[in-house]
Order: structure tokens, then C-alpha cells, then sequence
């Protein structure tokens, strides 16, 4: 058994502020003037904001009102303030506001801004009300085939969380304090059902929102799913694209396009496709939107031949709203914080706002390791790596994929409506995607599906998660179907050695997969691991043919880093993230992780922790094969990390003695809790993000506090409980160190 990981829980003070209840309710945050300053010292000022093409609200986009309450920090997270409406009409908050001051801004004290915002604007979050799940069930089907008592109670606790992440308005607009009062919410056509991530995140999220859709059809919920469809349809109906979020300071953006694949979803599960009647036209104009508005051709330096490929490129020169102090702070302050960084020219700083908003709109925001042409920069902030964006000329291999898939999808669609000519030309456009696909971001030395830097005119070199996402979308690599030098027992080699990196990984740290491996502070790169990569990685491992996935682990006698192809993660094994130790501050050796016997590859001598057990299901008559096990491993590792983080934030999985004789599930004391900086009355939390590195411990850095809920979160934990509960095991968490 491999060594326990380090356990110590790094929660602390900064946790604790973010901790609010699970159901992601809580009360309004108080603004108050920043420490340090006195009532009556004046806000700071800066450079007029733009006035922004998609943003147009006098209060909650840029403009002289956003921009003073922002910059007078009288909240901790600038998300706060443009997420509460108003108590009095749009136009008596203006005029209170242009009584203060010059009326734009400036000479105006601390003491005035606190006033204004107090008198003028509710709770946040206070424009919606909770829903009423009514078809909710406390114990859907898929759970009574996990036999385990520790895994069940857990899973019937995540189930549990729904109704209170669901979400509604009085009408069909938001809930407001009077007539004429607004908010920022994007309303929906009709009074339906949505589902919200969680704390700071209290409104309907575009790509979240597929693996939360997951999580409800496990829980068979299927009639909250089919309101987040139509949800969405109003939002495209009505805008052309699918925003960021439902909220008026996402309209410059979208996120992952995943509305074709949800849709997917929800046919398959119900056999519903009567949705198609209202979606399928919407799905067609969402696609538009990203092919005007989104794509470009490349020439490839590789084939010489021209792609028409999409990446992410807001149309702004402002600070996003929503985080507009972090926003101003890294473009507007980048020369004086920034040694050997001149002023920045205007267009310098339109673009660098343009590239954070980009970053947000890929949902990874922010990876340095993808995003930066300095990822490393200075570990020390979350600042630095951003003042050298160059988000807008990476073409990501995910979003490309995402999009051949709902290509793909949409031919099937017009199959089934009967439209041939519809269908040939999707799957067309489908077969051009994957021709780019392969010719740009496929590396066959590395093994690995890479982003494309328009910018260097070559592919990134560091490893990512979203390597994953062709094998998602059911795109082998051409060495499956082109190499004919291969027999197929070689073919099944190359494919394994893909992987062999994702295995390595497994053998070497205790948590799920990390985004990418370069320690950058931001919480998209190492060592943070989210719920989405690990669902898509866990997918692309099921879509391997059995006859490239079905044979046996390939022996590791000298570790499985051996095994992987020469420089597919872009870094040498020593310069890898090291794994500590429980209790110490000295790390595992790296040197020979994964070894195995030297003719048996599925008997590893320090075999990894939280992996499950190796299964007959789904396996050759000579065993599991090494997609099945490395499926297996990543399925139970994520569920480790899920529980074992949640039991130490204060769940209680109510087991007997006899269900648990050793006692590693007892409740964890309220000393401990106090000591971690949680209520002593915490009752366990579903992390937005967990670490790589500690299952028992939540992700870190990034532009905002830990935040809990989570919708994306609980929504793998119970869609890999039904597809894969025969797998999973009980896992053995580590102990907790304070």
C-alpha cells in the first residue's frame, strides 16, 4: 500500500469567509470601508471606463457608478455588488449617485460611497427565490446498487444537496424591491427551475450546467433538466448565443458550448427528442454565433493547409464587472507593480482586458500554463502571469473538440428529422473540424493532443487535461486509422502509450488529475483538480475501442514515468510537482513510481491508494484491460477526493460499528473543525475544487475565495455513482493533520 498522502487541511482563515451555508443561501454580505482607511479619506479614481458595445446598464457595467463602488473595495469579492439589485428605481439611483462628488466618481469619501450603496441596493442574490423540486427523490434507483454503507450514505447526502441549489424567480422577471427597481438578471421567458453552482455563483452558469445535468438524470430528475434546456433556449432565442451566465455583465461572452451535448444527454437518457421541435433551430444559431463571431482560418505549419478552427476572443476594452477591481488592479496597475513592465499603451491595455475576459469565457480561468506567455513569471501572486494574457490567439483543443462533437450531434439531429442534406452537411463540417483537429493540435512524437499558439505559430509544449476532450468527442488519432504500417496489436501499444502519461499520474499523487502540471498560483494549473476534466477524461477512457483498450497494463520494471512517450508532458520527472508525505515536509521518491513486475504490468509493487480493485467486467479473458483499469482508478480516486474532502469539513456518513469497526469514518470533532477555521457545526462541503496533491483538502488561488456548493461537483459524484457504482470501492481517507 503506498504511503498516506500529507493531510494538512488548508482551509484557515480565508475558507472560513467563503464558507456560507451548503445551499448556497447566505446572508448579505455588509459592505464596509476597507481596513485602513477613514470615513472620511476619498475613494481612489482612475481612467474613465469605455463604454462597453455588450454592456450597456448605467449601474452594472462599466461606467462612472461601477467603477467608483468597485474601486472603494467595500466588499471582498467585486462579484458582491453587481449581483444585488436595486431597492429604488434605476433612475433615483442614478440621481442619488450623481449627487455625489463631481457625479462621476470623484471627491467622493468612503463614508458617502458606504451610504449610497447601503441606502440603494438589497442582498445579493435577493432577485431570486428557492424552487420546489417536486419530482425530487431522496433515493433514486442507481443507489441501491451501491452495497457499501460508507458510499451510500454519502451519495444519498449528495442527492440531498439538489433542492437546495435549485432555483427560481416570482415571474418571469427577477424579484425586485418596486417598480422601476433592476437587477442584473438575465430573466427567462417563462417561471421555470434552474440549478445554481453554489456560493458566490448565484445564477445559471453555461458549461457547469452539463455536468450538473449529468448528476440530475442520475438522480432522475429529468424534469429539472429539461427546464435548464429551455432556459437556455429563451437565452438564445433572445441573444443569439448562450452567455456566460444569466446575468446582464455576461453579454460580451459565452463559455464552452455545451448546449448540443446537454441536449444529447437529455434524449439519451429519456428518450425525449421532442425538444428538438424548439431547440434544434436554436442549436443551429448558437453554432452561428461561434463561427462568425469566433473562428479563424490558420494555415498549418505542418501541412501547409488552411483550417477554419475557433478559439476564444471577447470583444472588449473593459474590466468584466463582475471582477473589476482584479481586472483594473492587473491591466491599469501593471507598470507600477510590474518590475521590467513599461506603461502599457492603450491598445496594450484594451487587449489585456479583452484576453481576461477571453480566459473567463474558456471557463479555465485562469491557467497561466495555457493562457500566458509567462506562466512562471512570479508564483508568488495571482497577478503577474495574468499582465501577459494571450488567451485570444491560443487555438484550445477543447473547444474545438466540443464543437466537432455538436457537429457531429447536429447531423444526427437532422437524421432523425429526416433532413438529408441538413445532416451531410454537419457531418461535413464535422470532417473538417477533425482534419484540423488532427493536423494542428496532434503531436504523434508526444502522443498528445496539444492547443495551437497562433502567436508562435506552433503547439503549446506543456500537458493539459483538455488533451482529453478528442477522445471525448470520439476522435482517435490518425495512427488508428492511417497507420497501416501497424498491425493492430501495435495500434493498441500506441494507444496505451497515449495514456501512459494519465497513468503515471494515477501512480504518483493521491488526488484526481491536475489541469496542467506547472504550479502557477492560478487555480487552473497544478495542483488543483476539478470535477469536469476528471468526467471528460473518465469519458474519453470509456470511448477507447475494446480493441485498443482491451489488453493487458503493459509492464513498468523500471516506473511508469518509463512509459510514457519523450516529452508528452513538457517537463522532466524531477521538475514534476512532488507529493509529501503525511505529517512531514519530505516528499515521496519519484524515482521508480509505478513500478511492476517485470512481466506482469497490472501488479504494481507500491500499487497506488484509492484506486479501487481490479474487476472482470468489461475485460479480455485475459483480465482487465488498460483502459478498464485506468477508468477504474480515475472513477474511485474522484470519489476519494469527493468524500474524504467532505468528511473533513464536518459530514457524517452515520455509520454503525459494525459498518465501520475501525472508526476511520467517525465524525471529525468540532475542536477540529474549530482549528481548521470551519463552524464546530460544519456539516460537510462539496468543493468547487479539490487538489491533486490531498483528498482530504479543497483546491486553492485563483482571483476569488474556496467556494462550496457545487453543482459540477455533486453532479460527477452521482452521474459516475450510476454509470460506474459497480466500480467504485470504499475509499481510505488520510488522516486529518492540523
Amino acid at each position: 500500500m503506498r504511503i498516506l498522502p500529507f493531510s494538512l487541511l488548508t482551509i484557515g482563515a480565508a475558507l472560513a469567509a467563503a464558507v456560507a451555508a451548503q445551499d448556497a443561501t447566505s446572508t448579505a454580505a455588509v459592505p464596509a470601508i476597507p481596513a485602513g482607511k477613514q470615513a472620511t479619506d476619498m475613494i481612489p479614481t482612475g481612467p474613465a471606463p469605455k463604454k462597453q458595445r455588450h454592456c450597456v446598464s448605467s449601474i452594472y457595467c462599466p461606467g462612472p457608478l461601477l467603477q467608483a463602488v468597485q474601486l472603494a473595495q467595500l466588499f471582498n469579492d467585486s462579484k458582491t455588488f453587481v449581483d444585488k439589485p436595486t431597492l429604488k428605481a434605476e433612475s433615483e439611483v442614478l440621481s442619488a449617485f450623481s449627487k455625489l462628488g463631481d457625479g462621476k466618481g470623484h471627491n467622493v469619501t468612503y463614508q458617502q460611497m458606504l451610504d449610497f450603496v447601503t441606502s440603494n441596493f438589497g442582498a445579493e442574490g435577493g432577485d431570486l427565490i428557492t424552487a420546489n423540486l417536486t419530482d425530487f427523490k431522496a433515493r433514486p434507483g442507481f443507489l441501491s446498487r451501491i452495497k457499501d454503507a460508507a458510499l451510500s450514505s454519502f451519495l444519498t447526502q449528495v442527492n440531498g444537496y439538489w433542492p437546495l441549489l435549485a432555483r427560481t424567480t416570482a415571474s418571469t422577471g427577477a424579484k425586485t424591491a418596486c417598480e422601476g427597481c433592476v437587477s442584473s438578471f438575465l430573466p427567462f421567458e417563462k417561471t421555470r427551475t434552474f440549478v445554481v453552482p453554489g456560493g458566490r455563483f448565484r445564477e445559471l452558469y453555461y458549461w457547469d450546467t452539463y455536468f450538473v445535468i449529468n448528476g440530475l438524470l442520475a438522480s432522475e430528475l429529468s424534469s429539472v433538466a429539461k427546464d435548464l434546456l429551455m432556459n437556455f433556449a429563451d437565452l438564445v432565442d433572445k441573444y443569439g448565443f448562450v452567455p456566460n451566465g444569466n446575468r446582464i455583465y455576461y453579454l460580451n461572452r459565452s463559455q464552452p458550448p455545451m448546449l448540443t451535448q446537454m441536449v444529447s444527454t437529455y434524449i439519451k437518457a429519456t428518450r425525449d427528442t421532442s425538444v428538438l421541435d424548439r431547440l434544434l433551430p436554436l442549436l443551429v444559431r448558437e453554432m452561428g454565433y461561434w463561427d462568425v463571431n469566433r473562428t479563424v482560418t490558420v494555415t498549418s505549419p505542418y501541412s501547409k493547409r488552411e483550417h477554419r478552427v475557433t478559439l476564444y476572443n471577447v470583444d472588449t476594452d473593459g474590466p468584466r464587472p463582475e471582477s473589476y477591481l482584479e481586472d483594473f488592479t492587473t491591466v491599469e496597475m501593471a507598470a507600477a507593480q510590474e518590475p521590467g513592465l513599461a506603461n502599457l499603451t492603450e491598445r496594450q491595455r484594451d487587449r489585456l482586458y479583452a484576453n481576461l475576459a477571453s480566459g473567463a469565457e474558456s471557463g479555465m480561468d485562469y491557467s497561466a500554463a495555457r493562457w500566458s506567455r509567462r506562466p512562471l513569471v512570479n508564483t508568488s501572486n495571482t497577478v503577474s502571469a495574468l499582465r501577459y494574457l494571450n488567451t485570444n490567439a491560443i487555438v484550445p483543443t477543447d473547444l474545438n473538440a466540443i464543437l466537432y462533437k455538436n457537429e457531429v450531434t447536429l447531423s444526427r439531429f437532422f437524421r432523425l428529422r429526416h433532413d438529408g442534406t441538413q445532416a451531410q452537411a454537419w457531418a461535413k463540417r464535422a470532417r473538417a473540424r477533425r482534419e484540423a483537429i488532427h493536423d494542428l493540435f496532434w503531436d504523434s512524437s508526444r502522443k498528445w493532443y496539444y492547443d495551437f499558439n497562433t502567436t508562435a505559430h506552433a503547439r503549446v509544449r506543456p500537458w493539459a487535461a483538455s488533451g482529453f476532450f478528442p477522445f471525448w468527442a470520439n476522435i482517435l488519432p490518425p495512427f488508428v486509422h492511417k497507420a497501416s504500417h501497424l498491425d493492430g496489436q501495435a495500434k493498441a501499444r500506441e494507444m496505451e502509450a497515449t495514456f501512459a502519461g494519465l497513468r503515471y499520474l494515477i501512480d504518483r499523487y493521491n488526488g484526481t488529475i491536475a489541469t496542467t502540471l506547472l504550479p502557477t498560483m492560478q487555480q487552473w494549473d497544478s495542483p488543483n483538480a476539478w470535477a469536469p476534466l476528471t468526467f471528460i477524461a473518465v469519458e474519453a477512457l470509456a470511448n477507447v475501442p475494446r480493441s485498443l483498450g482491451g489488453t493487458r497494463p503493459s509492464p513498468a520494471p523500471k516506473g511508469s514515468f518509463a512509459l510514457v512517450p519523450k516529452g508528452q508532458f513538457g517537463l522532466p520527472e524531477s521538475q514534476l510537482p512532488i507529493q509529501l508525505i503525511t505529517g512531514t515536509n519530505d516528499s515521496i521518491p519519484y524515482a521508480g513510481v509505478g513500478k511492476t513486475e517485470a512481466n506482469d504490468g497490472s501488479r504494481e509493487l507500491m500499487p497506488p491508494h484509492n484506486v479501487g480493485n481490479a474487476t472482470t467486467t468489461q475485460t479480455t479473458a485475459k483480465g482487465e484491460g488498460w483502459s478498464d483499469a485506468l477508468l477504474r482508478e480515475l472513477v474511485n480516486r474522484y470519489m476519494a477526493s469527493a468524500l474524504c474532502s467532505w468528511r473533513a469539513t464536518g459530514g457524517n456518513l452515520n455509520l454503525t460499528q459494525q459498518q465501520d469497526p475501525t472508526g476511520s469514518f467517525a465524525t471529525v470533532s468540532s475542536s477540529t473543525l474549530e482549528k481548521e477555521g470551519l463552524p464546530t457545526n460544519a456539516t460537510g462541503l462539496m468543493f468547487e475544487k479539490f487538489s491533486m496533491l490531498n483528498i482530504n483538502a479543497a483546491g486553492s488561488g485563483g482571483e476569488y475565495q474556496v467556494v462550496t456548493g457545487f453543482g459540477w461537483t455533486n453532479g460527477v459524484v452521482l452521474s459516475f455513482a450510476n454509470e460506474f457504482g459497480h466500480l467504485l470501492t470504499r475509499p481510505e481517507c488520510p488522516p486529518i493533520v492540523v
